[in-house]
């Protein structure tokens, strides 16, 4: 019974599975290779109160259902085409704050998108919005 299993195919495919798996676990991680400045919640709850401005870079959908107060929504495909004018006009000397869900992905983009366009105070908040509903911070809804 056992003279008919192949070891080296079962070790093979075990190996490849186990490679998958590892390459699955570090996505997160290899998402994160921006170069950006980020905040806790409470460095952006402390930005916030100083007047800087809330960026949600989600979909509107998203946005609709729950967003920090204050924030206006440019999504990360609007970023990705350019900067939109509204915010060349007000933003270009402020902090702002970036955040998407769990700020690992968009935000982080989002961020580097506005640093490289000279937007230098912009900066991510590193648990998205995720970590600011779960501190109690407050949420508003449209």
């Amino acid at each position: 019974m056992f003279g008919s299993i192949d070891l080296r195919k079962h070790l093979i495919g075990v190996l490849l599975m186990l490679a998958c798996l590892g390459w699955l676990s570090n996505f997160d991680k290899v998402s994160q290779g921006y170069k950006v400045k980020e905040v806790d919640v409470s460095g952006a709850k402390q930005l916030i109160d100083a007047g800087a401005l809330v960026i949600d870079v989600r979909g509107q959908d998203q946005f609709n259902f729950r967003h920090i107060p204050g924030a206006i929504l440019i999504t990360i495909e609007e970023l990705r085409a350019g900067i939109p004018a509204r915010l060349l006009a007000e933003a270009k000397d402020r902090v702002i704050l970036v955040y998407c869900n769990r700020g690992l992905v968009h935000g982080p983009e989002g961020t580097e998108i506005l640093n490289k366009a000279g937007f230098a105070g912009a900066v991510n908040l590193k648990d998205g919005i995720e970590g600011w509903a779960g501190a109690g911070y407050p949420i508003q809804k449209t």
